[in-house]
């Protein structure tokens, strides 16, 4: 499984990298040659990711694809680009241009990668055991403050280690009022829907479903698309957010695996107990 793993990552690799490069000459954007080395690196932990999420993935063919292409866009395309936005990093149409760009990637390269895993045989599926409403809605609360929390203190731990991007930001910082909503109401949901999308379709142990589900949210969601050179970005801010957005989001995302987790039952577990006990 590793080998397999490591070579159709590197295959998926070189299809995100080809896809970025004609999606940015179809927008009329530039693709710097010396840059891509580094795209390959960062396009490779995507895959690797990814890939792993479709050998352990209980689902197969169309809906497998769908699955794929809401993990990559939402959590690697989308959730990026609103917090570069309201952080006036880019501009309002340099995130619509690169939201445009970064759904075409998503739903050409999921049905592609998809097709590389390819397998008739699927895993076991986990489903969600029956829970009154309120179950889940404190649990969804919960998380969605966590998340608050969490960004909160993470931005505020790396101004005091890393006084220098204080300096990038300087005029940049948007109202109060706009980061909360977007963190609470915007980012935070989407966090959580993908968590339960991988919660309930991964058929690996908690623990693994737990560390997935956090460097899914780590690389993809901040690592992997800081690691190439950017205008927008300096490369001690990039290097900041990096590390920054690397440890905060991997501690959500095992917290919340943990969190939603406790809603999810084996089915065919749940069966075998019983017949043993019948």
């Amino acid at each position: 499984m590793k080998t397999t793993l490591f070579v159709k990552s590197i295959l998926g690799a070189l299809l995100l990298t080809m896809l970025y490069m004609i999606f940015n000459m179809l927008l009329g954007g530039t693709f710097v040659f010396e840059n891509l080395i580094w795209g390959i690196l960062s396009n490779f932990l995507v895959a690797f990711l990814l890939g792993y999420y479709i050998m352990s993935s209980s689902l197969r063919g169309i809906r497998l694809g769908i699955s794929v292409f809401l993990i990559y866009f939402l959590i690697g395309h989308f959730n990026l680009l609103i917090e570069a936005y309201i952080f006036n990093i880019s501009s309002r149409r340099e995130t619509a241009l690169e939201i445009i760009r970064g759904l075409l990637i998503s739903v050409t390269f999921a049905p592609f990668y998809v097709y590389i895993f390819r397998s008739k045989i699927a895993p076991e599926a986990e489903v969600f055991s029956k829970r009154p409403l309120i179950g889940w809605f404190w649990r969804i609360i919960v998380a969605d403050i966590l998340y608050l929390f969490v960004y909160i203190i993470a931005g505020f731990v790396l101004t005091i280690v890393y006084p220098k991007l204080l300096q990038f930001y300087e005029g940049k910082i948007p109202p109060i009022d706009i980061m909360i909503n977007t963190q609470l109401f915007i980012r935070g949901f989407i966090f959580i829907g993908i968590a339960l999308l991988m919660l309930r379709t991964l058929n690996i142990s908690l623990v693994k479903k737990a560390i997935l589900i956090g460097l899914t949210f780590s690389v993809l969601g901040g690592v992997a698309p800081l690691i190439p050179p950017s205008e927008l970005m300096p490369s001690y801010v990039r290097l900041g957010h990096g590390i920054e957005v690397g440890i905060s989001n991997f501690i959500y995302g095992i917290v919340l695996a943990m969190l939603l987790r406790s809603g999810i039952v084996n089915e065919m577990h749940l069966h075998k107990d019983v017949v043993a006990t019948s």
